[in-house]
């Protein structure tokens, strides 16, 4: 049984309280004062549908309440493989123009409370790590994913604000995190997805109301925007990216699965959508997109183990080149932590 169905039963209590190719390498695994303000934030809005899966726009105002928070630092080592190996990437796009910045110091966490869209009325967290540099169209946005069971918070626990401000302050290009709350009173196990009976709109959520709500009026184009996520949140991010091409440019999936997995009956057996919630069916919509795929060397969660090897071989199949790495240790958020120069080396080469 894997790990995500043993961990469902544990997790039911705290979810329904919330009702209120290319390269292998191996890398070594390696607060704050807050402020509470109310923020009107606003700009456009982008109304997704699941299947097929293109996108069209509307505008809508937003509001936001917003908590910020500065954060330290942190630590991280990385290890070149021993096998010989290549470094690939999967598109190649206009030249843009990142951020050329440098941090002033330690950037800061803000916790927007957003309308989730959902039909229980409820709001939806946003983590948010901006770092010290001004806001511009020019500065690159990473929206994450957390696994299931889990939480915006889980990147606290691994003090992931101190992790990037190490790594900007050593001169990678710094970019904002956000991260949305998946959680649901509705169906507890979101998969990050736009339900069927329409009461969870966690796609929806993240493409109409955290991205406008984030980016305000510098809004970012897709060679100034990623998607990213872990466990679950690799699945979620591979879905997005295949969806919204239009929206995300690169895409870094870690310990990720590529298959339907809907414990909570998101799709309803529903072909459609299972069609569209399926990434390993639609590789070819990635064509014009950079990939990271990042896995465990210890998985053996039988939902998760193979997979990103399989993925990545689909994406070769269909001409594309991800880049592939292997980490060392379990299916865990410290595994994640280690991960951290990886993904910013991986970012920093595609903005």
């Amino acid at each position: 049984m894997s790990r995500k169905r043993i961990l469902q039963g544990l997790a039911a209590a705290s979810l329904f309280s919330f009702l209120g190719g290319g390269s292998i390498v191996i890398a070594d695994a390696s607060s704050a004062s807050a402020t509470h303000v109310v923020a009107a934030t606003v700009s456009t809005e982008t109304t997704t549908t699941t299947a097929p899966f293109p996108s069209t726009t509307t505008t809508a105002p937003v509001e936001a309440t917003t908590t910020t928070t500065a954060a330290p630092a942190a630590t991280t080592t990385t290890t070149a493989a021993p096998a010989a190996a290549t470094t690939t990437t999967t598109a190649t796009r206009p030249a843009s123009s990142p951020s050329t910045a440098r941090v002033s110091g330690p950037g800061t966490v803000q916790l927007l409370e957003l309308p989730s869209g959902d039909a229980d009325g409820k709001t939806r967290e946003v983590w948010v790590y901006r770092p010290a540099v001004p806001d511009s169209v020019d500065l690159p946005v990473v929206y994450f994913l957390h696994g299931y069971p889990g939480s915006d918070l889980d990147v606290a626990g691994i003090d992931l604000d101190g992790l990037l401000d190490q790594q900007f302050a050593a001169g990678a290009a710094p970019f904002v995190v956000a991260v949305p709350n998946g959680q649901s009173g509705i169906h507890s196990d979101t998969e990050w997805a736009d339900s069927v009976d329409g009461e969870v709109r966690l796609e929806s959520f993240i493409v109409s109301t955290a991205i406008p709500a984030v980016e305000g009026t510098n809004r970012r184009d897709a060679a100034h925007r990623a998607i990213a996520g872990f466990s679950m949140g690799g699945y979620g991010s591979a879905n997005l990216a295949e969806h919204h091409p239009d929206l995300f440019g690169q895409l870094v999936s870690i310990a990720g699965y590529y298959h339907i997995d809907d414990l909570s009956g998101m799709g309803a057996a529903s072909p459609a959508w299972a069609g569209a919630y399926s990434p390993d069916r639609h590789v070819g919509a990635l064509a014009g997109t950079r990939t990271l795929l990042i896995v465990d060397s210890q998985e053996s969660d039988p939902l998760i183990k193979g997979e990103g090897a399989r993925f990545a071989a689909l994406q070769r199949s269909a001409g594309q080149n991800p880049t592939f790495v292997v980490a060392p240790g379990n299916h865990s958020w410290p595994m994640v932590a280690g991960q951290v120069p990886t993904i910013v080396a991986f970012l920093d080469a595609g903005w």
